[in-house]
């Protein structure tokens, strides 16, 4: 074992070289936890990751495509080796194509559901695997409020995301029995990275306004907040939306993340 495991939790983070995936990665290592950051981009994860040490911090990166079952196991192999067993994995690797229906290639279906659904199911197959034997574990899957309502022309986007809340309900079912936790995350919108395809998306208040988003920031404290409650506690589902939403002026706005 190569990472230095005397203090703070393992935590793995995918979708970690930008938006929620990363600021959930650098605020459990400034909460003095070991944090591997997973993505497909090298040069971008190496760099975050040299931040992170630079401040102090305990940070690993590995790179791969979680869309193949291997790269999983993979990943946590890597993260077992570097920061020790997994305490916590974060699920925050996402992507989204926005069209009208009619409009929508099977790429971009099939993209969007290897992605955020497939991506998700392989995943969480491996931390199992790693956590289960161990009798804890506490498994975060960042969903959407889109999970939970539809809005035009992000169909595919929508319907992965309630997909992933379905998944983690169940799992959560299946291995609350075994001292694992299941927490589903559901973020209003965020400016992240996926704002650079609002263009096509239907004109709300919460697109344009700064102020009706939410930072990722924002999200990764919600993240960090509910694997750090008391062991009595299991937070099976955390929904937060800019508090802006309520006082925006014209139609009301549909939220996404």
């Amino acid at each position: 074992m190569t990472g230095d495991t005397t203090a703070g939790k393992s935590v793995l983070v995918t979708g970690a070289s930008r938006g929620i995936g990363l600021a959930t990665a650098r605020l459990f290592a400034a909460r003095g936890h070991r944090v591997v950051l997973a993505a497909r981009s090298v040069d971008e994860l190496a760099r975050e990751r040299d931040a992170i040490r630079a401040d102090g911090g305990a940070a690993w990166s590995w790179s791969g495509d979680l869309t193949e079952p291997a790269a999983s196991r993979s990943m946590v192999s890597h993260a077992r080796e570097v920061a020790g067993p997994l305490d916590v994995a974060v699920l925050a690797a996402g992507m989204g194509h926005w069209a009208a229906i009619g409009e929508m290639t099977p790429k971009q279906w099939r993209e969007t559901m290897a992605v955020n659904l497939d991506a998700v199911f392989f995943t969480t197959q491996a931390v199992l695997e790693e956590m289960r034997p161990h009798g804890r574990g506490h498994l975060v899957f960042v969903s959407s409020v889109l999970g939970r309502r539809g809005v035009p022309n992000m169909s595919a986007y929508c319907a992965s995301k309630a997909a992933v809340a379905a998944f983690a309900e169940s799992v959560a079912a299946e291995i609350k029995p075994h001292g694992l936790k299941v927490t589903v995350l559901y973020p209003g919108t965020t400016a992240t990275a996926m704002r650079e395809h609002q263009l096509v998306r239907p004109k709300t208040p919460d697109i344009s306004d700064p102020e009706l988003q939410l930072a990722p920031e924002d999200v990764a404290d919600a993240i960090v907040w509910a694997t750090e409650v008391s062991d009595r506690t299991y937070p099976t589902g955390v929904t937060i939306e800019p508090r802006g939403m309520a006082g925006a002026p014209g139609p009301a706005a549909q939220p996404e993340r």
